[in-house]
């Protein structure tokens, strides 16, 4: 299962996430699962672990449903939430499982649906965290619609923060704290 971050930003947030205590953990965009299973195994058995996607491709679903059955054969307290992450029953049902220690926003990375994310799941978590902060479109290849930094850059400053930037101007993760 390929990770869909550069492996050295995921570790630089596995280790901060480690180094935070984090014992429950909300990824909203999960696709594949290989984030999630990361961040899991991280933790202790028995941390609540809690994904938001959509039933999207059959192969990327048939994955994630893996991961979250091994997860929780393995002693993991994991929930799948299946549904559009922007909807008020899909809000609704996150919810129920929180409040998160960490929450990682990876989902639709277009500005409305990225700030939808913030606002709904971003005050269910001490620990904040973004992927693609420092997205440009890589030369000669088409641009994706990714405006995470859009939102990252107005809302960064008003919050203690980190950012892991190893490809320049192409990736990123960034953290903040909401305490």
């Amino acid at each position: 299962m390929k990770l869909l971050q550069r492996e050295e930003e995921f570790a630089w947030f596995v280790a901060l996430l480690q180094r935070e205590g984090v014992r429950s953990y909300l990824e909203i965009g999960s696709k594949f699962g290989a984030s999630l299973d990361r961040i899991a195994r991280s933790m202790p058995k028995g941390s609540k672990v809690v994904s938001v996607d959509l039933p999207g491709e059959a192969d990327s679903k048939t994955s994630l449903v893996n991961v979250v059955t091994n997860l929780s054969r393995d002693g993991y307290d994991v929930h799948m939430v299946w549904g559009d992450s922007t909807s008020e029953r899909t809000v609704a049902m996150v919810k129920q499982h929180g409040p998160f220690d960490a929450v990682f926003i990876d989902a639709n990375h277009t500005l409305p649906y990225v700030t939808k994310d913030w606002e709904n799941y971003g005050p269910m978590g001490r620990i904040v965290a973004f992927h693609d902060i420092a997205y440009r479109p890589k030369p000669n290849k088409p641009p994706k619609p990714i405006e995470v930094d859009k939102l990252w850059n107005v809302i960064k400053g008003g919050y203690r923060h980190e950012e892991c930037c190893l490809d320049g101007p192409f990736n990123g993760i960034g953290v903040l704290w909401r305490e």
